[in-house]
């Protein structure tokens, strides 16, 4: 089964790239490329969905949502 989470990846001051997944807490990855970042990304979710499945719990999913906002300073 395909399933598909929301990320946030962030470049880092000192090079590489962070990721984490808002859906599972504590999912979070760095990498050295975006690619790898990403990479890491996909197989620590599987890890997590896997547990979640073997725990027969039920798999979270998005609940958030992305937005812009304007502030005038």
């Amino acid at each position: 089964m395909d399933y598909t989470f929301k990320i946030i990846v962030e470049e880092c001051e000192e090079g590489g790239y962070y990721a984490e997944c808002p859906a599972f807490r504590g999912c979070h990855v760095e990498g050295e490329s975006y690619e790898e970042t990403l990479s890491e990304m996909k197989a620590v979710i599987a890890g997590f969905i896997k547990e979640y499945i073997k725990n027969n719990q039920q798999i979270p999913h998005d609940n958030y949502s992305v937005a812009s906002v304007s502030v005038a300073v």
